[in-house]
Formats: C-alpha cells, sequence, structure tokens
C-alpha cells in the first residue's frame, strides 16, 4: 500500500511538471488550472480522513505542495509575460483612431478623403507605429530635447488646467484692483512745451498734451520715458529724441486716477482667474517636483 502511494506521488508529480511544460501559452490556461484542481481534489481524499492538526502538520510539511505552489506561481507569471509579449508586437488601428485620422484630413483638405486615401492614411498610420516602437526598443527617445520638450508639453496639458476655478464676485474683483492699482488707472496726460534746440524746424507744435503712448509715437519711446519723469515744476529741461535736443517745460501733470470698476470688470475677472490658474498649476507642479531627488552638478 505504501509503495503505491509513493507510485501515485511521484506520478503526479511528473504530470503536474508536464502540464507546466505543456501549458505555457494564456489560451491554455484554464485547462493547466482545471487540471490543478483535480490534484488538489485527489490530494484531499487522500488526506480527508486524518485528523485536523495532524493534515495541517503534513501539508506545512509537505514539499510536494511547496513544490506545487512554486510551480503554480511560475506558470502564472510565465502566462502572464506571454500575453503582454503579444501585447508589445501587435498593432491594433482602432476605429477610433480611423475617425480621427479622417477628421484631421477633412479639416485640413475641406473634403472627405476617397477609399483610396483612407487606405493610404491607415498605412501611414501603421509605418509610423512600426518605427516608433523600433525607435523606443534601441532608446532613441532618450536625451532627445524635442522629444522632451513635446512630452512636457502633453504633460502640461494632462496636469494642468484639469479643475474648474469659481467665478470671484464683484468684491473680490475690487479687492484685486486695488491690490494691482496701476493695471487699472487711466493714462494719464502730460502738458508741455518744447523747443528744438539748434533747429528752425516746423514739423513739431510749440506745445502738447499727450499720454505717454502718443509722445512716444511723436518723439520717440526714450523722449516720453524721460519726459514722464519730469514734474510741473516751470523748470527747462533738455531732452535729447531722435531728431535732435529739445528744451521742454511741464506746465501740468494731471494725477493718474482709477479707471471706473464696470469699464474694467471683465479684464479684472479674466486678469484674476489667469493668476489664480498659474498659481495652482505651480502647486500641482511643484508636489510632482517634490517626489524626486534633484542635484546640480557643478564644475
Amino acid at each position: 500500500m505504501l509503495y503505491s502511494c509513493v507510485a501515485l506521488k511521484q506520478c503526479w508529480q511528473s504530470y503536474f511538471l508536464s502540464v507546466l511544460l505543456r501549458y505555457n501559452t494564456p489560451q491554455k490556461n484554464s485547462n493547466s488550472i482545471r487540471h490543478f484542481l483535480a490534484y488538489i481534489v485527489l490530494r484531499y481524499e487522500s488526506l480527508k480522513h486524518s485528523k485536523v492538526d495532524d493534515l495541517l502538520k503534513k501539508l506545512l510539511h509537505e514539499p510536494l505542495l511547496h513544490f506545487l505552489l512554486l510551480g503554480g506561481l511560475l506558470f502564472l507569471f510565465y502566462s502572464f509575460s506571454q500575453h503582454d509579449e503579444n501585447t508589445e508586437n501587435s498593432i491594433v488601428i482602432s476605429k477610433g483612431r480611423i475617425e480621427q485620422l479622417t477628421s484631421d484630413w477633412e479639416k485640413k483638405f475641406f473634403r472627405t478623403p476617397t477609399k483610396e486615401e483612407k487606405q493610404k492614411m491607415i498605412e501611414n498610420e501603421i509605418y509610423q507605429t512600426v518605427l516608433y516602437r523600433e525607435a523606443l526598443k534601441i532608446g532613441l527617445d532618450k536625451n532627445d530635447d524635442e522629444i522632451k520638450r513635446r512630452l512636457a508639453q502633453k504633460m502640461e496639458f494632462v496636469a494642468y488646467d484639469t479643475y474648474e476655478l469659481p467665478l470671484p464676485s464683484d468684491e473680490v474683483l475690487k479687492k484685486f484692483m486695488r491690490e494691482h492699482p496701476e493695471k487699472y488707472k487711466e493714462e494719464g496726460k502730460i502738458h508741455f512745451t518744447q523747443n528744438m534746440v539748434g533747429s528752425d524746424t516746423t514739423e513739431f507744435e510749440k506745445e502738447y498734451t499727450l499720454t505717454k503712448f502718443e509722445a512716444g509715437n511723436i518723439f520717440g519711446r526714450p523722449f516720453a520715458e524721460v519726459l514722464f519723469t519730469l514734474k510741473p515744476d516751470g523748470k527747462v529741461h533738455k531732452i535729447e529724441s531722435t531728431y535732435g535736443v529739445h528744451e521742454v517745460r511741464v506746465i501740468d501733470r494731471p494725477i493718474e486716477k482709477p479707471k471706473a470698476f464696470d469699464t474694467v470688470k471683465e479684464k479684472l475677472k479674466d486678469d484674476y482667474l489667469s493668476l489664480q490658474r498659474e498659481q495652482k498649476n505651480r502647486a500641482i507642479y511643484e508636489k510632482l517636483k517634490s517626489q524626486y531627488n534633484i542635484s546640480i552638478e557643478e564644475k
């Protein structure tokens, strides 16, 4: 009897090993699992009349059980790795991708592609995908600044602006306007006289009332920059422009006043939301950045 049990045990060990060697593809997983379960049932039948403690001890010290567990794990790992390899070597041009290619064609050429043109698009998609995957295999995507830049742009699209900011109230916008007065004030005008030094030209008027932008258009930006630093103190100042030297006296310079809230409300809202979005995106980036140990090698 003992000899028969040992022989049966050896027989099942050899059988299970043959199962591992034969059924090594995902398509035959279910058959292998059924064989494995059949063996477990048979093993249980031979031990079910034993006491529970003896059964547990036998199972824990049973080399065959250790072999089966290890073999089963290796079998599953091999099956899934084979499946992943098959997936990597498969190229599927989905219906959705074909529709996207067709849509891009229609936007470019303002017409529906013919059957031949559609087939050519699909062939080109396959061509690019094959070469793309081969490029990845040999690492052509590594240390390429252009690829890095494009992927970073795509990541910005994925990670940033994935939230909806609440619309600010009028109170919030008014507070924002007070915190940034230089952006929402009426453009001041300066009243001044000018006279070209050593020239009888009549190209310029003797007296002007201009904004900074207008003064820049007439006399040049450097002239306007200096002009708007002067005070209406009655003094004559010499300012150089692209036309020569001007003797300038500021008569009046009204204090710049903030614009009416209603006239800049929409701009305020756009600027406020833009700043909030910038701060939010920055926080997302800092969180991503914190996951890396960054070192900068100096020469």
